[in-house]
């Protein structure tokens, strides 16, 4: 799937499609609530099988560039911020083009970042627009490579 919006002029030259899983839905693991957010956890190994057992799709929440760099096979990204100069700034988009590539506020979604922290800011935001099964990828795309499981480039 192609995704262009309004984050498509951050696209670095070489990486341009940008792909959703195209999988149904299932179960998570430990349950977390948070102001606005109800979520799971779920490490490297366990996300994996949930993302080829049990049709989780995964949403990657970095930037561009990082998911250019190596991103879970399959993948959909849509940052939750932009990184510069000055440090983090949210993605005004980032619900819009969350809600055009999953439209279901029910579909099953494994959210990962680099380490952890921007995708629970992913998280709280969708949960507050109504997704309700999300689980949180713990240790971010760091663990997920560093334990050997696939990565596409």
């Amino acid at each position: 799937m192609l995704m262009r919006g309004a984050f498509s002029r951050h696209f670095p030259k070489g990486c341009h499609t940008l792909r959703a899983n195209t999988r149904g839905v299932g179960a998570a693991r430990s349950l977390h609530v948070t102001s606005a957010a109800q979520y799971n956890d779920a490490m490297p190994a366990e996300a994996q099988q949930l993302l080829n057992d049990e049709g989780y799709k995964y949403l990657d929440v970095r930037t561009v560039e990082e998911y250019c760099a190596g991103h879970v096979p399959s993948a959909a990204n849509v940052p939750v911020v932009f990184l510069g100069a000055g440090g983090m700034s949210p993605n005004p988009a980032f619900l819009s083009e969350v809600q055009r590539v999953f439209p279901q506020k029910d579909e099953s979604l494994v959210v990962g970042c680099k380490s952890g922290r921007r995708s629970l800011m992913a998280i709280d935001v969708l949960s507050q627009a109504g997704y309700s099964n999300l689980v949180n990828l713990t240790g971010g795309f760091d663990l997920w490579a560093g334990q050997g499981l696939p990565v596409e480039k």
